[in-house]
Parts: C-alpha cells; sequence; structure tokens
C-alpha cells in the first residue's frame, strides 16, 4: 500500500505521472481528496443522452398524447415508446419486435444499415473455408472404383475433380 506523498495520511488511490518526451521523469502518489484539490480527478462517467439528443436520434418516433393506447405497449416489460426515448434504452427482447418500425430508421441513420454486415469471425470462416471432407472421401472413393473398372477417361475427370475440391475452388 502506498499512502499519499501530499498529506501522508489516507492511501493513494491515483498516480500522477510526469512525462518528458514520453518518459516517465516522477511520478506522485495522491489520495483522493488530494487529487481533487490538484484538479486531477477520477475519470468522469460517460454522459447520458439529454431528452432533445434522444429527441434527434428518435426523430421519426412521434410523442404519444396523454398515456398512449396498450397497444404502443410491450407486451413484455410494457415500455412505451416515450420511456423508450426519455431512456434510451429497450426494456426487454421483445421490445425489438414492439418498437420495430421506429427502431429500422434509428439504425440506419446511426449506423448506416439496418442490418449487420460486419466479418465473419475466425472460427467459422475457417470452416467455411475446408473443403467438405466428405464429398472428397465421396469423390476418392469414385476415383478409385473408376480406376479398378478401367474407366480411365471418368478416372481422369474424377481426378481433376479431387484436384480442384483440394485447393478449395468451387467445381
Amino acid at each position: 500500500m502506498q499512502y499519499c506523498t501530499a498529506c501522508q495520511k489516507a492511501i493513494a488511490t491515483t498516480i500522477i505521472m510526469d512525462l518528458d518526451n514520453g518518459a516517465v521523469t516522477g511520478s506522485q502518489h495522491v489520495c483522493q481528496a488530494c487529487a481533487e484539490q490538484l484538479g486531477v480527478g477520477a475519470p468522469k462517467a460517460p454522459p447520458k443522452f439529454s431528452a432533445e439528443m434522444l429527441e434527434d436520434l428518435l426523430g421519426g418516433i412521434k410523442q404519444p398524447r396523454g398515456r398512449g393506447k396498450a397497444s404502443d405497449a410491450c407486451a413484455g416489460c410494457g415500455m412505451t415508446p416515450a420511456e423508450f426515448r426519455s431512456k434510451g434504452r429497450l426494456g426487454c427482447p421483445r421490445c425489438y419486435e414492439t418498437f420495430r418500425t421506429e427502431l429500422m430508421p434509428l439504425l440506419q441513420r446511426i449506423h448506416e444499415a439496418q442490418a449487420h454486415r460486419g466479418r465473419m469471425p475466425a472460427v467459422v470462416g475457417a470452416i467455411a473455408a475446408q473443403p467438405d471432407e466428405r464429398s472428397l472421401a465421396d469423390v476418392r472413393k469414385r476415383l478409385e472404383d473408376a480406376v479398378r473398372g478401367e474407366r480411365y477417361e471418368e478416372a481422369a475427370r474424377l481426378r481433376d475433380e479431387l484436384r480442384r475440391l483440394e485447393r478449395g475452388e468451387a467445381s
């Protein structure tokens, strides 16, 4: 445990480092109270969305008059569009379907798409890139049968197909 270098009483919770050309030239360990006096505090929490910001983002949703119809509320949690606008979060998984018409334009504005178009996970991509082992085994078996039956033209065609499959090319 390191005590505060300023007051020598409390346990230090913040380290202030002096940098010179990217190198640390000195440091101070200070407690929360001394850090606030020095004007160095803990990082602030991210700002919450204000009602105006949410209204701007959710511009397509109309403010319901009064309490709203029962059909406007989510059947799972009872959240209304007004509550969604004020909180900025959905209440349950069923809200995604209930507020789908309001969410799609919002997703389009924020993400420039309404569907995920990200990359495929590496593990799934590697599995998808591998040739189908059953079809390789099937082609090998058919090739052996063609050679045993002395059907050399068919064997040559199957040999070429097997090579394409092993390289991962489409047939």
